[in-house]
């Protein structure tokens, strides 16, 4: 079992965080809103009388000011305090954030080197985007990785034969010479010891 996950029947869990850039856009949109209420109290209710046109102007452009402070305030906060989604690879499917994939809706899972550290890849038998990263903030080594594979060998591809899961690739001369202490057991250098 993975060091990664204490559940039972779960091989690999992970969490992803991070700040959606719609946070920006909502500061702006709260800031525009803010600007329209303002405007429509300076404008409309200066006046001693108000027509019933001017007042269904200001309560038409009070309603959208409302929705925009309201759309804006709320992407602003999600900025400010973050997304958390949780991956968990268990027996009975691939859960990511409030995506749920079933193992018969998979074709192929693996890991595979993004932003530094290996990550889960998926791709799934049919859909829009039937490929797809599940990205967790610390990745994996090559360790876990490979033990990901074993595991997912061991424990699913049993009750799901027809699930291809894909190697790790191979490490080059370089990358094996440039970090020897991430080299798996039984790669070694061709160097003699002294």
């Amino acid at each position: 079992m993975l060091t990664t996950t204490r559940h039972p029947g779960v091989v690999h869990t992970g969490y992803h965080t991070y700040k959606p850039v719609h946070g920006v856009l909502g500061f702006m949109m709260s800031c525009g809103a803010s600007v329209i209420l303002l405007w429509v109290l300076l404008h409309f209710f200066k006046e001693d009388e108000i027509s019933p046109q001017n007042m269904q102007i200001a309560a038409g452009l009070s309603v959208i000011g409302c929705l925009l402070f309201f759309l804006g305030t709320t992407w602003f906060f999600s900025f400010i305090t973050g997304y958390s989604l949780k991956l968990s690879i268990g027996e009975g499917g691939i859960r990511y954030g409030v995506a749920f994939f079933s193992w018969p809706q998979v074709s192929a899972i693996g890991a595979r080197m993004k932003r530094g550290s290996f990550q889960v890849h998926v791709t799934l038998s049919r859909g829009w985007f039937s490929r797809r990263w599940l990205m967790t903030d610390d990745g994996m080594t090559r360790e876990m990785a490979q033990e990901l594979i074993e595991e997912l060998r061991r424990q699913i591809l049993p009750r799901f034969p027809r699930l291809e899961i894909t190697r790790l690739p191979e490490l080059t001369q370089a990358v094996a010479i440039a970090h020897p202490a991430e080299m798996p057991d039984g790669e070694s250098s061709a160097e003699p010891h002294a």
